[in-house]
């Protein structure tokens, strides 16, 4: 055989950079640079989930840039959209609202989340994170169920248990009994110390502005007036009527035991009625505790249950929060990944807990024996974030008192439709629904309101 001559030391030189250059072309370069998240809720100031991202800036070295979101939700969702679908967004983690999951999943703005949940997270909160397509697009981070905030001291006071009433019709009964008797009570008083008489304490407050606290209601009532949370129709089977009826009890509410300024209340502006004594009931969420407690005293003047039950003793209430995603056209998806994955595990989600959030993970809400711990230094952290109701006050030492209350209000709580088009029906329950409300009789409005629905959930106009 004869011998190969030798090559040029040039030429074996290159072709060495050539399978050199070959061997590596498939693996991934590093990521470099900050890891960007996109996020409508103030994370750049003080708060627990800012310092939960400081904490694994401190253990990975690795940066973090938070870039603000437009206030309003309807423009940070299109943004995120927008964004999103140019291709080239910028951003690797998607701060989401839950109702968005679908329509994100649908337009391709955000990639599925391998590998599935664990089984820590739970079942009610999963269902926020899941598409229409039955995949997992998403991994909850914060989640939320509406509770119902009643006066304690004021039913005492009128021989009514200290506990809330079981069901609606109950609630409507109370209300009215309660409230004529202290309101009556409250103008003697007054009268007989020669001063004008206090405000009027009303039945109750909610939500029922046009925006998607109305939606939130509105599906709130058709539920306890045997709603399906899981139907994809409002006009078959056993979805017939539901709406309508619970459109005709918020009504019903509004024209006896609200006062008629809740068609233009948020929860902030429901919270401040609740907090200054001028409402004895108020459905809102968990977040608006710190706020009313640094009023009135927890677990004496007020406290919080679950939704009242429909008649057949279920309850049910809409499943709020935020998910985190990775951006479709994330350039640094490994980090990306990383990050959610520690901004939502055990200790983490038990720090939001203690923070005044609601976790994701069933582990958050054992007794303090079998507890995650939360790593963050209690005096570091602060409960929420800046918002509407002021600056966030001093943490607790543990989890708020109405933990368990809120645990069983998010396993039986429910999510909005999961529709890729979601918004285009909350939209038309805003409408018709608010013109509804203000409308003197009549129920044209609520029995065009399913077939409406129906076509907005399934993309026709």
């Amino acid at each position: 055989m004869r011998a190969r001559a030798a090559l040029p030391a040039a030429a074996l030189a290159l072709l060495l950079t050539a399978a050199v250059g070959g061997c590596t072309s498939g693996r991934p370069a590093p990521e470099q640079g900050p890891i960007v998240l996109a996020t409508g809720s103030d994370l750049s100031s003080s708060g627990v989930r800012q310092d939960l991202i400081h904490a694994w800036e401190r253990r990975t070295g690795r940066t973090v840039r938070i870039v603000k979101l437009p206030d309003t939700a309807d423009a940070q969702r299109s943004q995120l959209l927008a964004a999103g679908q140019s291709g080239n967004s910028g951003y690797d983690v998607l701060n989401i609202d839950v109702a968005w999951t679908a329509e994100f999943a649908a337009a391709h703005v955000i990639r599925p989340w391998d590998g599935g949940l664990d089984g820590d997270f739970l079942p009610s909160v999963v269902k926020t994170a899941t598409g229409d397509d039955g995949k997992i697009w998403a991994v909850p981070f914060n989640t939320d169920a509406g509770l119902l905030y009643y006066r304690k001291d004021i039913l005492k006071k009128y021989h009514h248990s200290a506990e809330p009433p079981s069901n609606w019709g109950e609630l409507k009964n109370v209300a009215v009994e309660v409230t004529n008797a202290y309101n009556r009570e409250a103008a003697r008083a007054a009268k007989a110390a020669g001063k004008e008489p206090p405000p009027t304490l009303y039945g109750m407050v909610a939500q029922l502005r046009p925006y998607e606290g109305l939606t939130v209601n509105t599906l709130e009532a058709a539920w306890a007036n045997g709603g399906n949370p899981d139907a994809t129709s409002f006009s078959k089977g056993e979805q017939i009527g539901a709406l309508q009826m619970g459109v005709a009890e918020l009504k019903g509410r509004l024209d006896t035991i609200m006062p008629h300024e809740t068609t233009a209340m948020d929860e902030t502006e429901s919270r401040r009625w609740f907090a200054d004594g001028r409402a004895l009931f108020m459905r809102n969420w968990p977040v608006e505790y710190a706020s009313i407690a640094e009023k009135l005293t927890p677990l004496v003047q007020f406290d919080v249950a679950q939704l009242p039950a429909r008649p057949d003793g279920r309850r049910m209430s809409v499943l709020g929060g935020q998910n985190l995603a990775i951006a479709a056209d994330s350039t640094h998806p490994s980090g990306a990944r990383a990050l959610i994955e520690a901004l939502t595990d055990p200790e983490s989600e038990r720090c939001l807990l203690e923070r005044g959030f609601a976790a994701t993970r069933s582990s958050a809400y054992r007794t303090a024996g079998g507890a995650p711990h939360c790593p963050l230094p209690p005096g570091d952290a602060q409960r929420g974030e800046h918002g509407a109701g002021g600056a966030p006050s001093a943490p607790p030492d543990g989890p708020p008192p109405y933990t368990q209350v809120l645990k069983g209000a998010l396993l039986a709580a429910e999510p909005r439709p999961r529709s890729a088009h979601y918004q285009t029906f909350s939209k038309v329950v805003q409408i018709r629904v608010s013109e509804y409300l203000d409308s003197q009789g009549g129920t044209a409005i609520a029995d065009e309101l399913a077939k409406e629905a129906d076509q907005a959930l399934s993309g026709r106009e």
